[in-house]
């Protein structure tokens, strides 16, 4: 579902992260609140169907370390997602910061045989989410983000006019507005986690898996222990 931002979508997004986070017992007056964002990343492999995205900079992934493209939450902070995006990558290394965010499993980016074809399961996959043990949301379908835009790379309506890029607006496209939102606390153990329901048969070296979610960052809000 594609949604154009505007300045009163903002607002009311703002006014709902504040009365989210002092329903948390978070102290909104003592905190400083700005738009932000989450961007949470895993390596997609053969033979897994779960894939767990840790919320907290101070927690690795499968792969054990934080991808230098990622945003976590510091402990010390609270985020109020307002919006939700799901998106692929075909990097050509784990380090690299020039890859492209996909919002299908375009053949010609995945283009080694079998890939773009198994991606798709992805799409038949649920998000779960569980807060210190306590499952919050049992099932968010990911059939939800995929969007095949109008003009694709590779594709063209003749041969002198086939693209080289797909058209895509990240400001927007692959992302699903989150009713109600989805309070993240930095002192609290959020577990993330994509189910598949059968695992990849096939993967791009380096293919990638990219959950964004965008709202209202309270800084300083936690208190740790």
């Amino acid at each position: 579902m594609s949604q154009q931002q505007t300045s009163m979508n903002s607002r009311l997004i703002y006014a709902n992260a504040v009365e989210m986070l002092t329903k948390a017992g978070l102290s909104v007056d003592e905190s400083k609140l700005t738009q932000s964002f989450l961007r949470l990343e895993n390596q997609l492999v053969i033979n897994k169907t779960q894939f767990p995205f840790p919320v907290l900079n101070n927690q690795n992934n499968a792969a054990g370390t934080i991808f230098n493209t990622e945003m976590r939450l510091n402990q010390q902070d609270s985020f109020v997602a307002a919006s939700w995006g799901v998106f692929l990558s075909n990097p050509t290394s784990n380090v690299v910061g020039n890859f492209v965010l996909h919002t299908y499993p375009n053949a010609q980016v995945f283009a080694t045989a079998g890939t773009a074809a198994a991606a798709e399961t992805i799409y038949n996959s649920i998000f779960t989410l569980s807060v210190n043990n306590d499952i919050i949301l049992p099932a968010w379908d990911v059939s939800r983000h995929r969007m095949v835009p109008q003009s694709q790379s590779g594709v063209g309506i003749t041969a002198q006019t086939i693209f080289n890029i797909d058209q895509i607006d990240l400001g927007c496209d692959g992302f699903y507005p989150v009713e109600p939102n989805l309070v993240f606390i930095g002192s609290k153990n959020s577990v993330l986690t994509l189910v598949m329901p059968a695992a990849l048969a096939a993967v791009e070296a380096f293919e990638r898996i990219s959950v964004i979610f965008r709202g209202v960052l309270a800084q300083n809000s936690t208190i740790i222990t």
